[in-house]
Order: C-alpha cells, then structure tokens, then sequence
C-alpha cells in the first residue's frame, strides 16, 4: 500500500482507484460528481493529491457525525 506522501502531485485515475482501492465504475462517479476534485484534459482526469486529502478529511468527518456522504444512503 502507499502512502500518502509518496503520491504524485497530480494522480491518474488507476492510481487514485489503487490509492482509494475502490472499482473503475465507482472512482468515475467520485471525479463526475466532483466529491473529488479533478483536472479534466478532454477524456483525462488528474486528480490533484491535496484534493484526495480534501475528500478523505470531509468522508472521515461524515463517518465521525454520521452524515452520509453525497451518493450514500
């Protein structure tokens, strides 16, 4: 598993879904959704590292306060 820290500035899509080890279908639900923020170069997305902190801080509160996250029930 890697670490935080030792993610690229700007991931591609397969590493954020290795990161995250979710599915393809559900990592492009995340980026189309903008629950995580992304840099769309026409059917590319990078996903900026610090907006995979931001994602993770806002999931973990959610969890914390039992407010469910946008596409959950």
């Amino acid at each position: 598993m890697t670490h935080f820290d030792d993610l690229p500035d700007l991931l591609t899509v397969k590493e954020l879904q290795e990161f995250l080890r979710l599915g393809r279908n559900r990592t492009y639900e995340l980026l189309k959704s903008r629950a995580i923020p992304s840099i769309r170069l026409g059917q590319k997305f990078l996903v900026p590292r610090q907006g995979v902190r931001d994602f993770l801080a806002r999931t973990g509160e959610s969890v914390a306060t039992g407010t469910p996250v946008k596409g959950h029930a």
